[in-house]
């Protein structure tokens, strides 16, 4: 009776006050509120927070045919279309299209973006990729769509999201009033562009794109926060980077060599993820890179990375001490890596938490590490953090390895002020595996733990977070 009463008194509400209401819920949602009664019917119309995904109105299964997938996306078109024409209010604070195969469309989706960019919108999303294909591949089946010229002459948009478009910054008003800009599946042979032209811009994200023609990003964009790199190819050699304000950096694909001028001395989070390089001078490298970065609170560093530091200058630390307060180390945990973790550990006299993310070994060339793996982590080797500061071990991924506990046992034996030590089973771990874990944190504390708390070893399930 009450939900009735409440529902009923809510509806009483007048159309401008309602409005803004269903505006703050997901827009599948929002559609939703239309069967709740008469008066609710076309408030959604009204919505200013609009998202169309195929994925949530075209349902393909392995049995559909092309014929069947191709009508049910014609139908999605129409909708979206349909919706556009029907809309009611004045402002549009969000627009999302999510179409793939677009050709055959062109016209429909040029006219929903004039629809938006009328609406004063100010985060526009446009995912054209193909969802049958990989990242290798992806953008360049065909000719990409081309944005309309409204996108270029507009000056509302502070969000722009493209996947898979045609982008050319050379035909933006200058400036613009971006703050933030996604790229995926795009040729950005003119971002340098894209930069000169947007100087309030705070947040850059570049992934699978391929021309990245970035030389430099200079102290003209000193507003920019967060700078993100995924799986992309680059037309020049090496990226100046003058960041004085960022934040947040991280970079994920084939090596790319980075020169950092200045960066943000209170940085919350650099994420690190090369692939497989070869190469003399490589570790030392990594080792330049991290000291540039050495004021970041959250580190992640990659098994490549940890493999290729042991052969800089220093293998036993780096240049300069890390500010780092949490530590993520994806690793296969061979030894291999030993000396890189260990030269991490050293490296970060105020480390806090540490996170080993376990990932399967890649295979190798038969490699001699030049000290026995079985009685490495057994010296009595203290590192500052392992004295002052270290309280939290997280394993992600857990099956209980013969060097997994080789090593937590050594970081419980010599973490003095340790308080809790945070197993995460695989996803899917069967009741035996668990049993087996469960037995295997009985024995951990057996040889000793240095803390004066006591410590707390917990078996927990979890996704891999990345």
């Amino acid at each position: 009776m009450d939900s009735r009463r409440n529902r009923d008194r809510l509806s009483t509400l007048p159309e401008h006050l309602l409005v803004p209401i269903i505006s703050n819920l997901p827009f599948e949602e929002a559609v939703r509120t239309s069967a709740l009664s008469k008066p609710w019917k076309n408030l959604y119309h009204g919505t200013t927070n609009v998202s169309f995904k195929e994925s949530e109105f075209v349902k393909r299964t392995v049995s559909s045919s092309e014929e069947s997938s191709n009508e049910a996306r014609a139908a999605f078109v129409r909708y979206v279309v349909n919706w556009a024409s029907r809309f009611s209010g004045d402002v549009i604070q969000s627009f999302e299209l999510c179409l793939s195969q677009p050709f055959g469309f062109e016209a429909e989706i040029k006219h929903l973006i004039e629809f938006a960019v009328s609406k004063q919108v100010k985060t526009l999303v446009l995912d054209l990729s193909e969802l049958s294909c990989d990242a290798s591949n992806q953008a360049r089946l065909a000719a990409p769509f081309q944005l309309p010229e409204c996108v270029y002459n507009q000056t509302t948009i502070e969000s722009l999201k493209l996947s898979a478009c045609g982008f050319d910054p050379s035909r933006l008003a200058n400036p613009c009033a971006f703050k933030s800009v996604c790229f995926g599946y795009t040729e950005l042979g003119r971002i340098m562009t894209l930069l000169s032209k947007s100087p309030l811009l705070e947040s850059l994200t570049v992934r699978n794109c391929w021309n990245v023609n970035l030389e430099s990003i200079t102290g003209d964009q000193n507003r920019l926060r967060e700078l993100v790199f995924e799986n992309c190819v680059f037309a020049t050699e090496y990226t100046l980077l003058d960041l004085p304000n960022i934040k947040v950096f991280k970079y994920i694909g084939s090596f790319h060599y980075f020169q950092f001028l200045a960066v943000n001395r209170r940085m919350e989070e650099a994420y690190l993820a090369y692939g497989a390089e070869t190469g003399d001078e490589i570790g030392q490298f990594f080792c330049d890179v991290l000291y540039d970065l050495l004021s970041a609170r959250k580190l992640t560093v990659c098994p490549f990375l940890i493999k290729a530091i042991k052969d800089s200058d220093d293998p036993v630390r780096l240049k300069a001490p890390m500010e780092t307060r949490h530590l993520v180390i994806n690793t296969g945990l061979v030894p291999d890596e030993f000396v890189g973790i260990r030269l991490m550990i050293n490296s970060c006299p105020e480390l806090e938490i540490l996170t080993l993310q376990m990932f399967p070994s890649v295979p190798v060339a038969r490699y001699t590490p030049g000290f026995n793996p079985m009685s490495y982590w057994a010296y009595q080797i203290s590192h500052k953090c392992l004295k002052k500061t270290l309280k939290v071990v997280q394993v992600r991924n857990f099956t209980g390895s013969m060097y997994e506990l080789i090593l937590l046992r050594y970081l419980i034996r010599s973490a003095r002020v340790l308080e809790r030590v945070d197993l995460y089973l695989p996803v899917g771990a069967s009741e035996s595996e668990k049993s087996s874990v469960r037995a295997i944190i009985s024995t951990l504390g057996d040889e000793g733990v240095a803390s004066s708390k006591v410590l707390r070893i917990r078996q927990l399930t979890g996704r891999i977070n990345c």
